[in-house]
């Protein structure tokens, strides 16, 4: 029975690594204290087993989700086509001068901007990845795309615009699942 619960732990480790959830790491290394609290169970360590158990299962794992849901992330992708290598100098000061524009915008409601480079095209950010917005920078100018049903990119739009961003195309992507 021992070598199933560590096994179990190993494999309880290596999906909370691999997960794409933060939410769903923290219920596998919940499930993982569980697992090592019944190890030490059975290696004769009762009061360690139920201090991991109180801890570990419950305590911890109540925490962690309560900063999950309060910390907010506003996801972008950020996907760099550009063709003309002397236009590249231009191109890093303007994404510079919209992420800025962009946290400003995202911070003043407590919200983090998550920029992620990416070398995947639009289609398969919109069909594989959990975004808020796409960027993608072009020769002609910057790209964003979003879904008009989020109420936090519909006002970044109208913030970006109104902050006049060089370049900057608008688009609105269809809600995912239609």
């Amino acid at each position: 029975m021992i070598k199933f619960a560590l096994v179990t732990m190993v494999v309880l480790a290596m999906a909370s690594l691999q997960s794409k959830s933060v939410r769903q790491a923290v219920i596998y290394l919940s499930i993982f204290s569980l697992a090592c609290s019944f190890v030490y169970v059975f290696l004769g360590a009762p009061d360690v087993a139920i201090a991991e158990a109180v801890i570990g299962v419950s305590l911890s794992t109540v925490l962690y989700l309560v900063a999950i849901k309060k910390y907010r992330v506003f996801r972008v992708y950020y996907y760099l086509d550009i063709k003309n290598l002397d236009y590249l100098p231009e191109a890093h000061r303007r994404r510079a001068n919209m992420e800025k524009r962009m946290d400003e915008y995202l911070r003043s409601s407590e919200i983090e901007v998550d920029i992620i480079n990416t070398k995947e095209h639009i289609e398969v950010i919109k069909q594989e990845y959990d975004y808020d917005a796409i960027v993608v920078h072009r020769d002609d100018g910057i790209h964003l795309y979003g879904e008009s049903a989020n109420y936090l990119y519909e006002g970044l739009i109208d913030y970006l615009e109104a902050n006049k961003i060089e370049c900057l195309e608008v688009g609105r992507l269809k809600i995912k699942g239609e």
